[in-house]
């Protein structure tokens, strides 16, 4: 029986090699300008008597006060929570690169001096949450028919991560949460959440340590539907902001090209339904990056990109629970149709088996029959004991 796993280090070798490295990655800029515009308003959410902010969006053009793009609307609305003594300007390249992927990105600006309270920065993005929303509906406004309904998602860094989490004692319709080097905080809501989740990490932090601070995040957010682990080898505690603050052996323009992708692959796949681009999360896309992986997901995450080698394949990408088991079908296109969900894959042939490693993720080639010109994927995991869990369907079309 041939080794699946030199098969597949032969090919990533292969792929180091042979492939084209300008191919569209999530830290690349994405198609809109950006405009920036900064509001104060009150709020009865509020902690503070005057809310400032400052919003990103897809714009027209780029610049301070730029029409909004509202034909190309409405978007995914994210609120961007900061860290210690750092309001959103320092994060100007992360929030900027969000919104030029299409998001509308809310990054609240209060509690940024030396005494931060982080229920404060908590109720104040709350309140700018609920004031993007109003404003939303109000003509003439720039945010007007900007904001799809929901859900809705958050971003945070360092005690940022904790601000989210206590907001979602209040806020349900914040469904992902992006949080880089959080800073830990006991709080019931990380163990409550039920939505995606995503946690990065960064080995050099000396501010919050991962161990206990961004991997406790993730080791605790147990009930979430999807969470994912990034552990950024040789970043420090301050990748994400726009300068360096400390040495660290990775240099800081690589750790916050990580952070932009990371982030906004993320948001991108879960909000947008992008979930190709977990290729670029997890899988075999980052490989060649100093990105330490992992995933446990309720819902199973199915990915599918051409192979490099050989040229007619297909490689399949999966995210579930560590140590399921595996079972990806296809139905070949215009023969027949899935039935109805069930344990097998839904009528599909049965096409690969395999128990996912401890870090959640697997990957596999296939290389299809002659005569095909399309085929449907679908992936089946299933813990011990537990009914499979089904992935979406996949559809490949063949030149």
């Amino acid at each position: 029986m041939i080794c699946f796993r030199r098969v597949l280090q032969s090919w990533l070798v292969f792929c180091l090699v042979t492939m084209s490295f300008g191919a569209q990655v999530p830290e690349d800029m994405g198609p809109y300008p950006v405009g920036v515009r900064s509001v104060s308003f009150q709020h009865p959410l509020s902690s503070a008597s005057t809310v400032t902010a400052d919003i990103y969006y897809p714009a027209l053009s780029a610049g301070n006060n730029a029409p909004p793009d509202q034909a190309g609307g409405p978007y995914p609305f994210t609120s961007f929570l900061h860290g210690y003594f750092a309001p959103p300007s320092f994060y100007s390249d992360l929030i900027r690169h969000m919104a030029s992927h299409g998001f509308v990105v809310a990054a609240v600006s209060t509690q940024t001096g030396f005494f931060q309270s982080i229920i404060a920065e908590a109720h104040d993005a709350h309140a700018l949450m609920h004031w993007c929303d109003d404003r939303n509906q109000v003509g003439g406004h720039f945010l007007e028919g900007m904001l799809l309904p929901g859900p809705w998602s958050a971003v945070g860094h360092s005690n940022g991560v904790a601000a989210i989490f206590e907001l979602l004692a209040w806020e349900p319709r914040v469904k992902t949460v992006a949080a880089t080097e959080g800073n830990w905080f006991t709080l019931p809501t990380v163990g409550q959440f039920q939505g995606s989740f995503l946690s990065v990490g960064s080995s050099e932090d000396s501010l919050a340590p991962y161990g206990s601070n961004a991997r406790r995040y993730y080791t605790e957010a147990s009930n979430a539907r999807r969470r994912v682990w990034a552990l950024i080898e040789g970043g420090g505690h301050n990748g994400s902001l726009d300068f360096a603050t400390a040495f660290n052996s990775l240099p800081h323009a690589t750790q916050n090209r990580l952070h932009r992708r990371l982030i906004t692959g993320f948001l991108r796949a879960e909000l947008s339904g992008e979930e190709d681009l977990y290729h670029h999360l997890v899988g075999e896309g980052i490989s060649a990056e100093p990105v330490t992986r992992e995933g446990d997901c309720m819902r199973p995450v199915l990915w599918t990109r051409p192979a490099a080698f050989p040229p007619s394949g297909q490689q399949l990408g999966v995210m579930g629970r560590p140590l399921d088991a595996l079972s990806l079908f296809y139905v070949a296109g215009g023969t027949s149709m899935w039935s109805p969900v069930g344990a097998n894959g839904g009528g599909g042939r049965l096409l690969h088996q395999s128990i996912l490693p401890a870090t959640g993720i697997g990957a596999y080639i296939w290389v299809p029959p002659s005569g095909l010109d399309s085929v449907r994927f679908v992936g089946a995991c299933s813990t011990a004991g537990a009914p499979a869990r089904r992935t979406r369907r996949v559809r490949v079309d063949f030149p």
